[in-house]
């Protein structure tokens, strides 16, 4: 089994590390866009959010059909609207982010935290491609983990055993079996989980089996029925759904929901036509599962409510609601939230590891031997380069982005990606032209540079004084320290193999 869990997480081993990485970035994925916005300052419920991002529709797409709005929650502050074009345009959205407290200044355009979250299992790629290879990394990941079990007979051992005071490869070797054991639970649901997510993917005639919900009526159906006293024609232009028609529905959502926080996105459909649509859907919660949310379809017309969606699924639909919604964690507190994050770092470096781990056992053997596979052995240690420090440099550049592209520029928010990929880039052009064990010192060292100094450009950039940051529940004083460790860390790594012996430099540098 041993060769079986060294191919299988060698395979797709940098796709399953950056998978790893944004994906645990994406734990704060609201916190994350926050800091992005600067400019987003005020805070207000959901329902007040809604009456903002419909005035403001009303004014700037007043003649487009199709409306989403997307609300804050307790984690975010933002309101981001959308709009589809004329059909001459192909019906494509555009989109805006606005701050809903009223303030005077526009948010920057950004996908924040939203770009982590989508290169986690799109990578980038077109639809569905991107998707599929994520999913074979997950099936990939699994075999891994599987035969790991059974390669590491000395489980329990491996948890306790951690030299690192030792030169070589054995160092690498107790930190991968360590990481790997003491979260080996959160790794396996990882994977089970993105593969339970995927299903409809790979599978399309599994989504039989994951039965719709069931339509409950409410009480106030009876006032749209054909029974019900007649009522006067209503005239097609209210189709277009004016603010006093949205003023009754938002009243009869907070009525029956109650919870001021409840309503996380509203969709607007046909507008102008007979068949005008509203509808509000309910924010997750703290349930688990991401699917059991509760909705209000209302008219356009006459802003009365038509249906209210209750949530009644078959065991199928609810176990991959349940596995949807642990993969996401969107349920989890703030300390359950950092545990996740942890344990996600944990993964990364449990895979980051195992690269090393394959180019350290094959340097002997394929190159001073003289038995060949050089080809081989230099291009995984360049992409384990490229990938393992390239990627968080590049993540890095995409915040520093965040703060240097003007705000009024356009596309703003796609010059950031841009920056994304142009870094990586770059860090794997050095990676290739740079002998090994500088290029991992150096891009250590850059790591290093980029988190550390972020808080320093943040101070001078966003208008922002140290006595603000504990406002928005430690926000700022959490993604600060976050920064500053990360930029220590990198930094340690980078005094660790600028000091290390001759004879053990030369072995970590050229064969990670």
């Amino acid at each position: 089994m041993t060769w079986l869990h060294t191919w299988s997480g060698l395979t797709l081993g940098w796709v399953l590390y950056a998978i790893f990485v944004t994906g645990t970035a994406a734990y704060f994925r609201p916190e994350i866009t926050r800091w992005m916005q600067p400019e987003s300052s005020g805070v207000v419920t959901p329902v007040d959010a809604a009456r903002f991002g419909l005035t403001h529709l009303h004014e700037i797409a007043p003649d487009s059909k199709r409306w989403l709005l997307i609300l804050p929650e307790e984690r975010s502050r933002g309101l981001t609207v959308y709009w589809q074009q004329p059909e001459k345009n192909r019906g494509r959205f555009q989109s805006k982010d606005l701050d809903p407290s009223g303030g005077t200044a526009t948010p920057r355009a950004t996908l924040g935290g939203e770009f982590f979250y989508r290169f986690h299992f799109q990578l980038m790629l077109p639809n569905p491609w991107g998707r599929y290879i994520a999913c074979l990394a997950a099936m990939f990941m699994l075999v891994a983990l599987v035969s790991g079990i059974v390669t590491h007979r000395r489980f329990f051992k491996d948890l306790f055993l951690l030299r690192l005071g030792r030169n070589g490869r054995r160092p690498w070797l107790d930190f991968h079996n360590v990481s790997a054991v003491l979260a080996l639970p959160f790794y396996l649901m990882m994977a089970y989980s993105a593969l339970v997510i995927f299903t409809p993917l790979v599978l399309p005639w599994a989504a039989k089996l994951l039965t719709p919900a069931k339509v409950a009526p409410v009480a106030l159906t009876a006032a749209v029925s054909p029974s019900a006293t007649p009522q006067p024609p209503v005239p097609i232009d209210a189709a277009w759904i004016t603010p006093d028609t949205f003023e009754r529905m938002l009243a009869h959502v907070e009525k029956t929901w109650g919870d001021h926080r409840s309503v996380r996105r509203i969709d607007v459909v046909n507008r102008g036509t007979p068949e005008a649509t509203a509808t509000f859907t309910r924010a997750s919660g703290s349930t688990v599962s991401i699917l059991d949310r509760d909705t209000i379809k209302f008219s356009g017309l006459t802003g009365l409510p038509l249906e209210e969606v209750i949530p009644t699924r078959g065991f199928g639909a609810h176990s991959r609601g349940f596995f949807y919604g642990f993969h996401l964690a969107h349920f989890a507190g703030p300390v359950l939230r950092w545990l996740f994050f942890l344990l996600g770092m944990m993964g990364a470096a449990m895979v980051g590891t195992g690269l090393v781990l394959w180019t350290l056992k094959r340097k002997d053997r394929l190159i001073q031997s003289g038995r060949g596979g050089r080809f081989g052995y230099g291009l995984v240690s360049r992409l384990n380069i490229a990938t393992i420090t390239g990627l968080p440099i590049a993540g890095a550049v995409f915040l520093w982005a965040n703060r240097v592209i003007p705000v009024a520029q356009v596309e703003r928010a796609e010059t950031e990606v841009t920056c994304f990929l142009i870094a990586w880039a770059v860090m794997a052009l050095h990676a290739c032209v740079r002998p090994a064990k500088q290029a991992w010192t150096e891009q250590f060292i850059a790591a290093a540079f980029a988190f550390g100094v972020l808080p320093l450009l943040d101070l001078l950039t966003a208008g922002r004084q140290f006595e603000t940051w504990p406002r928005a529940d430690g926000l700022y004083v959490g993604f600060t320290a976050t920064l500053l460790l990360l930029g220590g860390l990198f930094g340690y790594g980078a005094r660790k193999l600028a000091v290390r012996p001759a004879g053990a430099a030369e072995t970590k540098g050229a064969d990670a």
